[in-house]
């Protein structure tokens, strides 16, 4: 478990960006389609890919940062 090891600002630091990462993975994946059947289509592709590796790059660094 995380509480022994890792002082109380980090493990508050990876689970904020963890929750961010896994809500955008979910409303990606679930909400959004159900509104708009063809996402990301070919306009939104390319803000989704760069929204995708941000976030991704924003996990990486947590975690290289807090852990």
């Amino acid at each position: 478990m995380l509480g022994s090891e890792l002082p109380l600002g980090h493990e508050i630091g990876l689970i904020v960006v963890a929750a961010i990462f896994i809500a955008f993975a979910l409303v990606s994946s679930l909400l959004v389609p159900r509104y708009k059947p063809d996402f990301p289509g070919p306009t939104g592709l390319s803000v989704f890919a760069i929204a995708s590796v941000v976030l991704f790059v924003l996990m990486l660094a947590a975690v290289n940062f807090f852990g």
